[in-house]
């Protein structure tokens, strides 16, 4: 409640001010699209001479009060990646208030570019609506989706036999998994159900409801948290014993969001993520959202079918292998990313 008063006081606060039009920021722009660690230089141009003070705002929360005119440069280590707006209320010795803002979008470098070398290409089960992928212990998991065919099962890696499965459940429809010690967590798509089975049985163990995100895609653990996606440019890192979100990072590249997020992974500190209908792999720095690199694989396979897509991420730790699978692909591949 105090944070709606807050906003509301901001909001009559600022009608109250006079919009002067040749108030500019020096180096921020309407719409500009700043690098992510280039300084953010918020003086402001054409001012008075009678300034008393000012008071700088950052997505509707002030941010720094000078004295004067003196200016403000932010760090950017400071602000997250994505669309920001930015204010100023300047106060006058008359009383009179003025105001100047802009929008700015913050996006990273562009990110390295991979192709791939395909090291071996395995049988997989056509008949797979590939939604989750994960080896462990050497063993390869797989959850797929589909009401009424969505499984959790077991797969011979190098013959792609189905050596155990367990119906997740005909009014569910099956997405991304991950393992939390000896439990696997199974996301479902629109049924907001998180299922947790024992990894040795498949039994049951618990479930969670949830209602954010309300779509569950990909699933992967960090080691203390899990980490979700839900069609959006967001990870949401949850806590496995709540299922609560913790916080969230926004995934962006140098051209913007990037949204459609699905399967992950979680390799040497990084976020692997299939990109729902695109050809390629983002490696995604989970602490600031960057993009970082992209691994391209097209042409690894022709899916031309509709709901056929590039969708499966498994690494191996025990000999750093990596693989990848789609949906309904008769083909498990092994691969090499390789710097273009």
């Amino acid at each position: 409640m105090k944070i709606k008063i807050l906003c509301f006081s901001l909001a009559i606060f600022l009608l109250s001010c006079t919009g002067s039009p040749e108030l500019h920021f020096r180096d921020v722009e309407e719409g500009k699209r700043i690098l992510l660690g280039e300084p953010i230089d918020l003086t402001i141009e054409g001012l008075p001479s009678n300034i008393d003070s000012i008071q700088y705002y950052i997505d509707n929360e002030v941010f720094n009060v000078k004295n004067g005119a003196d200016g403000l440069v932010v760090n950017p280590d400071e602000l997250k990646m994505g669309q920001h707006t930015t204010s100023a209320l300047v106060f006058l010795n008359t009383g009179k208030r003025l105001r100047v803002f802009a929008t700015f979008t913050i996006v990273p470098p562009p990110a390295k570019q991979f192709r791939y070398d395909v090291v071996n290409k395995f049988p997989h089960d056509s008949t797979a609506y590939t939604q989750g992928l994960q080896i462990e212990d050497g063993i390869l998991y797989e959850t797929t989706g589909i009401k009424g065919a969505s499984t959790l099962r077991t797969v011979d890696l190098k013959s792609g036999k189905v050596t155990r499965s367990k119906k997740i459940g005909d009014s569910y429809f099956g997405e991304g998994m991950t393992f939390v010690g000896d439990s696997i967590y199974v996301l479902t798509y629109r049924e907001n159900t998180c299922f947790v089975f024992d990894k040795h049985s498949f039994g049951l163990i618990r479930t969670f409801n949830y209602d954010q995100p309300r779509e569950g895609w990909g699933l992967t653990y960090d080691g203390t948290k899990l980490i979700k996606t839900d069609g959006s440019n967001v990870l949401y890192f949850i806590d496995p014993k709540t299922f609560r979100v913790t916080h969230t990072m926004p995934v962006f590249d140098d051209k913007g969001p990037i949204t459609q997020l699905n399967e992950l992974e979680y390799i040497n500190g990084k976020v692997y993520a299939n990109v729902y209908q695109e050809d390629y792999i983002v490696v995604i720095n989970p602490l600031n959202g960057v993009v970082e690199s992209k691994i391209n694989l097209i042409g690894i396979y022709d899916h031309k079918p509709e709901n056929n897509e590039l969708n499966g991420i498994a690494y191996n730790k025990q000999d750093s292998t990596l693989y990848v699978t789609g949906k309904m692909w008769p083909y498990l591949f092994e691969i090499k990313p390789q710097v273009l």
